[in-house]
């Protein structure tokens, strides 16, 4: 009576725990996701300054903010500002061109449905809109975003600094015990971190490479482009070459034949070095997890994350799996 008492009160103080927590969740996820990538410099520097933490934990937060929350702000606002022109442009002088795109995909299919349409305009303007108003407010949207950023780095604060010790009074009241509880943390560990790196670092070097590429080639709102080849660069063996494809068949519209060649040859050294060389090296550091599971959590993450999802999507199948594998070896064991 007494067990099952307080399984009840576990239970039930779980439950209003979690409806406390659930708002705060995508930005203690997000907080969790860059403790596990920087624990390692963080451990080195600790070590170094002598075993200052709380100053180590705010140097790494500096660098947080610096080297990444600043940019992505700042990158947000230009995308943002770059939709909106193009929006502009396309309904305004590049109204005729979007007609002429129409009718030269309207004219070979309509000799085998005749009623078909194809309204550019709409498409283009629904797409553009969108990416206005939810890639750009990702990273620059007013006093909400910015309060939720704080929040994120101090949280980070304390997951480097008081990591290790929260890991070990976990595995002292963990129900599954000390033995199967690190094999579980430590799948998680290298999961996580192949998973995330594997997602996030091709897409940052993924968006890089693609912005020289339409920048060179003088692609008209190249940063707009790019960041939007980045994410669907994310379907696996597909992604990176639909990126490319575009802006190609644009070059080629324009009679820029020598440029059409040239960023198609782009395209395919980027397809071979992202796609293929830096991709098995991120994901082979964890446990082995499929392209295909990884495209999914991407869309599954965004549809219910939000923006966000495109880290936290992975960052959820990263635990399955590493939970999965722990359990298949203590089963085995």
């Amino acid at each position: 009576m007494q067990k099952a008492s307080l399984l009840v009160l576990f239970a039930a103080a779980f439950i209003l725990l979690s409806f406390v927590f659930a708002p705060f969740l995508s930005l203690l996820s997000l907080a969790a996701v860059f403790a596990i990538l920087l624990n390692r410099p963080y451990e080195y520097l600790t070590h170094v300054f002598g075993g200052w933490k709380n100053f180590t934990a705010t140097l790494m937060v500096v660098v947080v903010l610096v080297f990444f929350i600043a940019p992505l702000f700042f990158l947000g606002w230009q995308i943002s500002q770059e939709a909106q022109d193009l929006y502009v442009n396309l309904t305004g002088n590049g109204a005729q061109y979007l007609l002429s795109v129409q009718q030269a995909i309207e004219n070979p299919i309509r000799h085998i449905i005749p009623g078909f349409v194809f309204n550019i305009h709409t498409y283009v303007a629904n797409t553009l809109v969108f990416i206005s108003n939810n890639l750009g407010s990702f990273v620059y949207q007013t006093l909400f975003i910015v309060f939720e950023t704080f929040l994120m780095l101090l949280a980070l604060f304390f997951f480097l600094r008081d990591g290790r010790s929260l890991m070990v009074s976990f595995k002292e009241v963990s129900p599954f015990g000390k033995g199967m509880t690190s094999e579980i943390l430590n799948n998680m560990y290298r999961t996580i971190g192949s998973v995330i790196r594997g997602t996030f670092f091709n897409a940052l070097i993924r968006f890089a490479l693609i912005w020289i590429g339409f920048y060179l080639f003088n692609i008209p709102n190249a940063l707009l482009w790019s960041s939007i080849g980045a994410i669907v660069g994310a379907i696996p063996g597909l992604g990176t070459p639909f990126a490319f494809i575009p802006a190609v068949i644009y070059l080629y519209l324009q009679s820029d034949i020598l440029s059409a060649v040239g960023l198609a040859l782009f395209g395919i050294a980027v397809i071979i070095l992202v796609d293929n060389i830096l991709t098995s090296y991120f994901f082979s550091k964890g446990l082995e997890v499929s392209p295909l599971f990884v495209l999914f959590s991407i869309l599954g993450g965004v549809l219910f994350f939000g923006p966000l999802g495109f880290i936290l999507g992975p960052l959820v199948l990263s635990v399955f799996f590493s939970i999965v594998h722990s359990y298949r070896f203590v089963v085995t064991e």
